[in-house]
């Protein structure tokens, strides 16, 4: 309740409906064309004016403390497709600053980005203030090492601007950007004044010091659970232990799906979860998980299985039944969501299904991800395969919403969703009524009596 409340909150009165869900790739996007002025922690921007960028007073009006408060509480993983896109075009948007002290508030705006997984936004933008802040220098680094920029991550740290305190951090990646260099003596220098702050921690010290080529007699396990723990972990050599992903952040993910060094099958898991989360595009993915060697069999994602069917033999009924099977699994919307984007192009090859509830599933998947047009064809190849009507209702206003069918197309589809619902389904078919009113489908006669005697079917909030 809480991410919904604050998303809703931090881009009321600013934010357009966005139906794509927006691709990260490996490159950094363009920084801001149209220069507001000077740029700063608010100004700077990863999408310009022509690709998306909100209007220049976005924040100019709003309240620092509440800017703070609801980047703090922007979540580090999305459940919907629509809510990332919507969080990502927020905050990659550069505009003029709030009035007042606003440097707590832009840190916030850098730590969401890094909380998110954007790396490549993240470093792009930092590149763009030149940040020396250490906050924000801190988040920069972590980003570069996820995008696997070792030199530019270590530049981050040295250009900080500290006082007498430093943050463990930044301690440990110079202690990492030593051990990497072969400095011995500057990287003990950095984990002895980590333990003279009291921020000395025995698996960095363990795994910097077989970095730097004096393993221990028991060298500590790989930690995947940040972007420096990740490259410090391949630099040096560490086997996984159990379960080495459970604590990762979206950026380590990053880190260890772009390092063509990772152990397998822990590469493959990182890329699946990294693309799941949006912040790599589907050919990234692709790529990376059809790099993993055949004989890798055990603990892979199931994209992976089915990438190699698909890749074998495209377009067959073999590669249809493997996709169907991937799709079949997922049952968060989140993870078939992902598989639908994955297999976009792989689903519109398919000459046939294995079976009407795979056709289904085929024209769900077009739907999710945003095709509108092979979404029709879909679920006109489905309808004449005899799928059940009852399933092919919420397809139907499924497309009339993304092609904004206003007038008899939009009447046709409330009604069909209103017949083919059984009791059970009544607010189910109430809810996508209502999403379909709200785009301007109309709302009469028979449609407006069901309604009002069906309250719509709300999603159970998070807690």
């Amino acid at each position: 309740m809480v991410t919904r409340s604050f998303a809703l909150a931090l881009t009321a009165g600013v934010l357009l409906p966005v139906c794509a869900y927006a691709q990260a790739g490996q490159e950094p996007a363009p920084m801001q064309v149209q220069q507001i002025s000077d740029l700063n922690v608010w100004t700077v921007g990863a999408l310009s004016r022509s690709n998306g960028a909100l209007p220049g007073d976005i924040w100019s009006r709003s309240d620092p403390a509440f800017l703070a408060l609801a980047f703090d509480r922007l979540p580090a993983v999305y459940d919907s497709p629509a809510a990332l896109a919507l969080a990502r075009r927020v905050l990659l948007s550069g505009a003029d600053a709030p009035r007042g002290d606003a440097d707590a508030a832009g840190r916030r705006r850098f730590e969401a980005l890094g909380k998110m997984g954007a790396a490549d936004e993240l470093a792009t933008m930092a590149s763009g203030i030149g940040a020396t802040d250490p906050a924000i220098a801190q988040y920069a680094a972590q980003a570069e090492l996820a995008r696997g920029q070792r030199a530019q991550a270590c530049n981050r740290g040295r250009g900080a601007e500290v006082g007498e305190q430093v943050s463990p951090f930044l301690l440990r990646l110079r202690a990492y950007c030593a051990a990497a260099a072969g400095d011995r003596a500057a990287a003990d220098l950095a984990l002895e004044l980590a333990r003279t702050q009291n921020a000395a921690d025995a698996w960095y010290t363990g795994a910097v010091a077989a970095a730097a080529g004096a393993p221990g007699a028991r060298p500590p396990a790989a930690r995947y659970d940040n972007s420096l723990a990740v490259q410090l972990s391949i630099a040096a050599g560490l086997r996984p232990g159990p379960n080495p992903l459970a604590n990762s952040s979206t950026l380590a993910l990053v880190a260890l799906a772009r390092n063509e060094q990772a152990p397998q099958p822990q590469r493959a898991q990182a890329a699946a979860l990294a693309f799941r989360r949006g912040v790599i595009s589907a050919q990234e993915a692709r790529t990376i998980l059809a790099a993993t060697p055949a004989e890798i069999t055990q603990a892979l994602p199931p994209i992976v299985a089915a990438l190699r069917q698909v890749t074998a033999s495209p377009g067959s009924m073999e590669a249809a039944t493997a996709i169907a099977g991937v799709l079949r699994g997922a049952t968060a919307y989140a993870d078939f969501a992902a598989a639908s984007r994955f297999f976009k192009a792989d689903i519109a090859a398919l000459q046939s299904a294995p079976d009407a509830a795979s056709a289904v599933l085929f024209a769900r998947a077009a739907l999710a991800s945003g095709d509108a047009q092979l979404g029709a064809r879909l679920v006109a190849s489905a309808r004449q395969a005899g799928a059940d009507e009852a399933a092919l209702a919420p397809l139907d206003a499924a497309l009339v919403a993304l092609s904004g069918a206003r007038n008899e197309q939009g009447s046709m589809a409330m009604q069909r969703r209103i017949d083919r619902a059984t009791a059970q389904q009544a607010r189910a078919a109430a809810r996508d009524v209502a999403i379909l009113s709200a785009l301007g489908a109309p709302l009469e006669g028979s449609v407006q009596t069901f309604m009002l005697a069906n309250a719509p079917q709300r999603r159970r909030p998070r807690r």
